[in-house]
């Protein structure tokens, strides 16, 4: 048997080992559903298990962000080509989790799409821009705020870990930029936008919205109609991966000041 056919064995057993038999546990252990190539991203069942009286949805932290990662790995390891469903249903939550999120979507070899189902607000407002085609299921909703803050640490700590805050910040708009000058309604008027978009957050705190207004300003690529049959993109939006990766690794320049 030569190389090549010995390779082609080789990949058609281990796809099949990783489809396996069980699918309800996959999904609501797991969040993956080997057979349609859908992942879930919501409330982490693993939180009930640490957390007897848990206050609200935990919204996205390390055990939904490894989990993710290792889940478009599986579809990625069985065909590298077949589009993936992301149903996200979730709160918001960490910056630093997010954006493994984000880096695993923008670099996955399969075409992404994001479903958003229940809001997609704060942190899962970043999230899904990472994917080639980003779709909001009415009657969620879309919302940017500077989001939330906390330290605690030695004093002169607070002065390096406001730059590290000042950074993020500055990313979190270059990718919002980044998106609405791609499409939507500033992308004739580029120059107002980083205005508007700190305006509408200083004078609104929460910027809140509906799935249209969310198509309307260019966060999102469509309002969900309840075609499945279109839903999934079909191809990597290359341009947009290669411009977010670059916005990614863009220096932020930001000055130290400690008294």
């Amino acid at each position: 048997m030569d190389r090549k056919k010995k390779m082609s064995v080789h990949t058609a057993k281990v796809r099949k080992a990783l489809m396996g038999d069980f699918v309800t546990e996959d999904v609501h252990d797991y969040r993956i559903d080997r057979h349609s190539f859908t992942v879930y991203v919501g409330g982490d069942p693993h939180v009930w298990d640490t957390d007897p009286t848990p206050l609200g949805e935990p919204g996205v932290e390390h055990h939904m962000a490894d989990r993710f990662e290792m889940n478009l790995g599986i579809l990625s390891a069985i065909d590298p080509n077949r589009p993936i469903l992301v149903n996200m249903s979730s709160c918001g939550g960490h910056w630093e989790e997010g954006m493994k999120m984000f880096g695993a979507i923008l670099t996955c070899p399969n075409p992404v799409t994001v479903l958003g189902t229940k809001w997609c607000r704060s942190m899962t407002s970043i999230i899904p821009l990472a994917a080639d085609r980003f779709v909001i299921r009415p009657p969620a909703q879309y919302m940017i705020h500077r989001g939330t803050y906390g330290f605690y640490g030695l004093d002169q700590e607070a002065d390096t870990d406001d730059v590290q805050r000042r950074k993020t910040h500055e990313v979190m708009m270059r990718l919002y930029e980044a998106r609405l000058r791609e499409q939507g309604k500033f992308v004739n008027n580029p120059v107002y936008l980083r205005k508007e978009l700190e305006d509408r957050i200083r004078n609104e705190i929460d910027v809140w919205l509906s799935a249209d207004e969310a198509v309307q300003w260019g966060f999102a690529d469509e309002v969900f109609d309840g075609d499945y049959a279109k839903l999934r993109a079909t191809k990597c939006h290359l341009t947009r991966r290669a411009n977010l990766l670059q916005v990614l690794r863009r220096p932020v320049k930001v000055e130290l000041k400690i008294t």
